[in-house]
């Protein structure tokens, strides 16, 4: 329970932080710290019939587990740059979907084939596209990590015993 607890304060620690790394066992220690308190919001809301709860808890999580996703690449040896070109396109295919999915259903209600066929095919591109910028993604998150110094410094090892006065927070 302490390294969930260590690895969410220090999400919270590094809020803005995009230089650096961050360990595997951070991150995910991390995530598992974001999982359990998002379900806990879910229940929240689900006892006050409201996904209040569940979406500021989603809204005070993204950016430090943006920033922590930046700073776990760094210590695969990825850029920033590689993690934002995935986010994007990420987004991209999503647009791609919901525009597809909106021309098929326009296509349906006007009956035309071409149009019907074509939104098809844009739903596919879309679908496959997002599925391998998420495995490119995941892969470089659960990635081990560049043994030694890299561009972005020295690798930070998962320590929730080591001091709160020793952290480092830049």
């Amino acid at each position: 329970m302490k390294n969930i607890i260590y690895a969410t304060k220090d999400l919270f620690r590094n809020y803005f932080k995009v230089s650096g790394r961050l360990s595997r066992a951070g991150y995910w220690w991390a995530m598992l710290g974001y999982l359990i308190i998002d379900i806990i919001c879910v229940i929240i809301g689900a006892l006050m019939d409201t996904q209040l709860p569940s979406s500021i808890c989603s809204l005070v999580f993204f950016i430090p587990m943006m920033t922590a996703a930046i700073r776990r690449f760094h210590d695969c040896g990825r850029s920033t740059g590689f993690y934002v070109i995935l986010v994007v396109l990420e987004f991209v295919f999503m647009i791609l979907i919901f525009g597809a999915m909106f021309m098929t259903a326009v296509g349906a209600i006007a009956e035309s084939v071409g149009m019907f066929g074509g939104s098809l095919i844009g739903i596919a591109v879309g679908i496959i596209g997002s599925i391998v910028c998420f495995v490119v993604s995941f892969i470089g998150l659960v990635k081990a990590s560049d043994p030694g110094e890299n561009k972005w410094g020295a690798p930070v090892p998962f320590d929730p015993d080591e001091s709160k006065d020793e952290h480092e927070v830049i």
